[in-house]
């Protein structure tokens, strides 16, 4: 097995980790892509950076079919984010079970590489930039209020009972209270999905949001922001998660 070191490429977990998030953040993936990718990291400890997993194990985890997943490694490969490499079998000599190889890229330049898309002239206006959140708007349907108009439309003193302050602070630049309240719905269900054992899910929230502005900003976003966002949001809590269960493996160890 050791010799399967030589395949290693991060120094360590938290390097890989740093990197998965960076590439979730960067590459425009699909969400199947993004699943892959973050069940890859999950068992890629042992030797950093490379899993064992055979393609139908994925597919089972995943719960879609070999050929999904053999395509989604396509994708993947294309992209340069893995490698796919065939062990050799050290005693009859052959070829052993394939590995996957998590590989580190310089993502900046793909950003180099993208030609910039020209801003549409606009006049100069003073009002906040608001981004188009038309993914979370639908969010907000059941509460059957009224269209918002100048006389009725929600301010932020609304969500003080619901969403903290801090959270507020950061997006309220960019976006209105309803957004704002849709927005902090979107991370209790990403936290609840992929960090379960994690109690600060604050600061991972403000780290997710800060990274899709900066990926707006760029012009990275291809498809809607809130996709975006929710994606960052389950790569950030996957990280947390799996920081959790270290920590208390590390306390029952140490009792």
């Amino acid at each position: 097995m050791n010799e399967l070191r030589k395949y290693e490429s991060f120094k360590s977990i938290s390097e890989m980790d740093k990197y998965v998030i960076k590439v979730l953040e960067v590459l425009e993936l699909t969400e199947l892509d993004r699943s892959l990718l973050r069940l890859l990291a999950g068992h890629s400890c042992k030797f950093v950076g490379v899993s064992f997993l055979k393609v139908q194990t994925m597919a089972n985890k995943l719960g879609v079919s070999y050929k999904t997943v053999q395509r989604s490694l396509k994708r993947l490969k294309e992209l340069e984010v893995i490698k796919r490499v065939r062990t050799l079998r050290v005693v009859s000599g052959g070829f052993g079970a394939s590995i996957t190889i998590i590989s580190p890229y310089d993502l900046t330049q793909r950003n180099q590489a993208e030609k910039p898309t020209p801003e549409p002239a606009q006049e100069p206006s003073k009002q906040k930039e608001t981004f188009l959140f038309k993914a979370f708007l639908k969010d907000l349907k059941n509460l059957r209020q009224p269209e918002p108009t100048h006389d009725n439309k929600l301010d932020y003193t609304y969500l003080t009972e619901w969403v903290p302050e801090k959270f507020i602070q950061v997006v309220k630049p960019f976006v209105n209270a309803e957004e704002a309240f849709s927005l902090w719905g979107k991370v209790h269900m990403s936290s609840k999905k992929y960090a379960p054992s994690v109690q600060d899910i604050l600061e991972p929230a403000i780290r997710a949001f800060k990274a899709s502005v900066i990926a707006y900003k760029s012009r990275r976003i291809k498809k809607s922001f809130g996709a975006y966002f929710w994606g960052t949001l389950s790569g950030v809590f996957s990280v947390e998660q799996r920081k959790s269960i270290e920590a208390i493996s590390s306390d029952w160890l140490d009792e």
